[in-house]
C-alpha cells in the first residue's frame, strides 16, 4: 500500500530572513550618508575644494618713508625682483639651491648661510637673493617641482637716496634672525620679511614696518599659478619726519672725508634737542647690507683699522679736555667760589709736591675770561683745587655727563665720571690724590666724555644752564605723509639754577674765545658766537685728540656743536676750523630752507613681476 505524503512547507531561515532587512538599513544609512554630504556638508566641501586650487601668500608692506626736517626723503622703497627659499625643503636637497646660485651667476656658499640663519623658521620663505633680473626671475619661476621651495616674489624693498651720510643714523634692514623675531613679536607686531637691524630703523620698527597686504591666487593640479583671485593692498608703514637737515648732514660728512679726519660731530638746536646733524668718520656704504652683505665686503669693513662701522658720535668716549673747563666753572658756580674778577697767578704751570703741572703758557695775573681765552691750566687748577673733587663730580653729572642722553638710536657710552664708587672699584688703591683733582679740572685723567654729551653741555652753556633730550625724529605721520600721529614734544634733560649774570659771563668768556683766544681760526665775519677748544692726551708720543664746543649766534643761539677729531693735533688748529664750516653753512641754510621734494611717497613704483609659485 502506498503512502501519499504531503508536501512540507520550507522553514524560514533566520538569516535569510534578516538579510533583506540589513540590505534596507544599510541603504537607508547610505541614502542619508548621501543627503548629510550633499546638503549639510555642502557648503564646507566646497569652500575645501576651493582651497584646493588656489593659495594664499602675504605680501610685503613698503616701509615707512624718513624725510629730513624740510620733506626731503632720506630713506625710501624701490621695487627689486627677490628670491626666497623655504630652509626646511631646501636643506633637504642641496643641489636646489646649487641649481638656483648657477642660475643667478650668484655665490651658493652666501646663499647656503642665509638659508641656515633662517633655519629656524624651516617653511616660512627667507630671502636669499635681491636683484634679479625679469628674465632670470621668471626662467626660476617656472621651473615649477624642479626647484621646490623657491619662490619669486617683487617685493618693496628699502632705498637710501644717499647711502653714505646717514649710515650711522638711519642704519639698516634685512632677513630677521631668531633674536629680532623675539623682539618684534614683544611689540605686539606680526614678523615682517625685513626688519630693522640697527639706528633709527630698529628704534622706530612698530612705526615703519607696515601692515601685510594678501594675495589669493588660483593654482592648476600641478601647483602653478593660473591667476590671482583676489588681492588686499598692503599697507605702507607710517612716514618719520627727522630733525636732520640732510644738505647740513652730507657737508658735515664731506667735510670730514675731504680732510681724511677720523672723528665724530654733533650739532644741536640749544632750544629743543633736535639733532640738527651727526656725523662719524670715516662712514661706509649702507646700501652694502642690502640684498646681504658679501663676505669681502663685510671683511674689508671689520678689518679696517679706522673701524667705520664704530659710531664715534655717539660709542667712543675720550677725555673732553680744555673744553670741560665750562663744567668746572659751573662747579665753582654751585660751590659759592666764582667771581669772575678773581686772579690766580700763572708761571707757565703750577707745583704740586715734586710735580710741576704745565700750562700753555706763562700768563701772570689772570682772571676768568682771560683764562678762558687763553685756556690757561694754572688758573683752572687753582680753581678746581678750591672747588674739590666732590663739587667738579657734582657738577659733571648735573649737566649730563657719566650717563646717556637718550638719543632714540640706543648703543650710546656713558663715559666715565670718576666719582668716588668708581674711584673704589676701579683703583687699585682705592685712591685719590691732589693730582687728580688738577687733572679732571682740565677735563684730563679718568674723566671720559662723548661728542654728544659735550655738544649737550655747549648747548646749556647758550641756553642759561638748561639743555633738552637729543632727539632724532619731530613726528611720526601717517604714510602719505599728510597726518600727524603724534609729536615729540622737547624734554628738559638737566637744568642748573644760576643767576642770569652768571651765564652771561660764562658766554661773554666763550666769545673772547673766538674773538681773542685759542680759536681765532672759527671766526666767521658777521657772526658772533662763541666756543672752547680742547686737545687731549691719550698717550706718550702721540698727537692729541682736537676737541671743539661752540653756539652761534652768541645773542639768540640757534645751534650748539661739538667737533671731535681723533689724533689730529690742537683743537684750535683741526676741531675749530670744522666747526666753523659746520656752523657758518648752517646759518645759510636757515635763510634758505631746502623745498620737499615730490618723491616724499611710500609708494611703490610698478614693475613686471615674474610668475609666482
Amino acid at each position: 500500500m502506498s503512502v501519499i505524503h504531503a508536501p512540507r512547507k520550507p522553514e524560514l531561515d533566520l538569516r535569510v530572513a534578516a538579510f533583506p532587512v540589513v540590505m534596507i538599513l544599510l541603504l537607508f544609512f547610505l541614502l542619508l550618508r548621501l543627503w548629510y554630504i550633499q546638503v549639510v556638508l555642502a557648503p564646507e566641501l566646497q569652500e575645501r575644494a576651493e582651497a584646493s586650487r588656489s593659495s594664499s601668500a602675504k605680501k610685503l608692506a613698503p616701509r615707512g618713508m624718513m624725510v629730513d626736517r624740510n620733506g626731503v626723503p632720506v630713506a625710501g622703497v624701490r621695487p627689486e625682483i627677490v628670491i626666497t627659499a623655504k630652509p626646511g625643503v631646501v636643506r633637504a636637497d642641496q643641489t636646489i639651491l646649487e641649481r638656483v646660485a648657477n642660475l643667478l651667476g650668484a655665490d651658493y656658499n652666501k646663499m647656503r648661510r642665509k638659508v641656515d640663519d633662517s633655519a629656524f623658521r624651516p617653511f616660512v620663505a627667507a630671502t636669499i637673493y635681491v636683484g634679479a633680473d625679469i628674465e632670470t626671475g621668471t626662467r626660476i619661476a617656472e621651473s615649477g617641482e624642479d626647484l621646490k621651495g623657491i619662490g619669486v616674489e617683487t617685493q618693496p624693498m628699502r632705498a637710501y637716496p644717499d647711502s653714505k651720510s646717514f649710515t650711522h643714523v638711519l642704519g639698516y634692514v634685512w632677513t630677521p634672525s631668531k633674536e629680532d623675531v623675539q623682539r618684534v613679536e614683544k611689540l605686539g607686531l606680526e614678523v615682517a620679511g625685513y626688519v630693522g637691524k640697527s639706528g633709527l630703523e630698529r628704534a622706530y620698527e612698530a612705526d615703519l614696518m607696515g601692515k601685510p597686504g594678501v594675495e589669493k591666487i588660483e593654482i592648476d593640479a600641478r601647483a602653478r599659478p593660473v591667476r590671482v583671485a583676489a588681492r588686499d593692498a598692503a599697507v605702507a608703514g607710517n612716514q618719520l619726519v627727522l630733525t636732520l637737515d640732510a644738505r647740513l648732514q652730507k657737508y658735515a660728512t664731506q667735510l670730514f672725508a675731504q680732510r681724511k679726519y677720523i672723528g665724530g660731530a654733533v650739532a644741536l638746536d640749544p632750544k629743543t634737542g633736535e639733532v640738527l646733524c651727526i656725523v662719524s668718520s670715516p662712514t661706509f656704504d649702507q646700501n652694502l647690507f642690502l640684498g646681504g652683505i658679501k663676505d669681502h665686503e663685510w671683511n674689508s669693513l671689520r678689518d679696517d683699522p679706522r673701524n667705520p662701522l664704530w659710531n664715534r658720535a655717539l660709542f667712543s668716549s675720550y677725555s673732553p679736555g680744555s673744553t670741560f673747563k665750562i663744567v668746572t666753572t659751573i662747579a665753582a658756580m654751585q660751590a659759592g667760589i666764582f667771581d669772575q674778577n678773581r686772579t690766580y697767578h700763572c708761571a707757565g704751570g703750577i707745583q704740586l709736591g715734586r710735580y710741576f703741572k704745565k700750562c700753555l703758557g706763562f700768563h701772570g695775573a689772570i682772571s676768568f675770561r682771560r683764562a678762558m681765552s687763553k685756556s690757561c691750566n694754572s688758573y683752572f687748577y687753582q680753581l678746581g683745587r678750591a672747588v674739590g673733587e666732590d663739587a667738579l663730580r657734582k657738577a659733571s653729572i648735573g649737566v649730563g655727563l657719566g650717563q646717556i642722553t637718550g638719543l632714540e638710536v640706543g648703543g650710546e657710552s656713558k663715559g666715565i665720571v670718576p666719582t668716588e664708587e668708581w674711584v673704589k672699584k676701579w683703583r687699585a688703591d682705592s685712591k685719590w690724590y691732589g693730582g687728580d683733582t688738577l687733572n679732571f679740572a682740565i677735563g684730563q685723567g679718568d674723566l671720559s666724555t662723548t661728542p654728544i654729551q659735550m655738544a649737550n653741555v655747549a648747548a646749556l652753556a647758550s641756553n642759561d644752564g638748561v639743555n633738552y633730550r637729543p632727539h632724532l625724529v619731530r613726528k611720526v605721520m601717517d604714510s602719505r605723509g599728510q597726518e600727524v600721529l603724534r609729536s615729540i614734544s622737547p624734554e628738559v634733560l638737566h637744568k642748573i639754577d644760576a643767576p642770569p649774570a652768571f651765564w652771561q659771563n660764562v658766554r661773554g668768556a666763550l666769545v673772547q674765545v673766538i674773538e681773542d683766544g685759542t680759536a681765532g681760526s672759527a671766526r666767521i665775519p658777521g657772526v658772533r658766537w662763541g666756543g672752547k677748544t680742547g686737545s687731549t692726551e691719550h698717550g706718550k708720543g702721540r698727537k692729541t685728540h682736537a676737541w671743539f664746543v661752540g653756539f652761534a649766534p652768541a645773542d639768540d643761539p640757534k645751534i650748539a656743536i661739538c667737533v671731535l677729531v681723533e689724533e689730529a693735533g690742537h683743537g684750535g688748529d683741526v676741531a675749530a676750523p670744522v666747526a666753523r664750516d659746520i656752523v657758518r653753512r648752517y646759518l645759510e641754510l636757515s635763510k634758505t630752507p631746502a623745498k620737499a621734494s615730490a618723491s616724499a611717497s611710500v609708494a611703490v613704483a610698478p614693475l613686471a613681476s615674474p610668475p609666482r609659485r
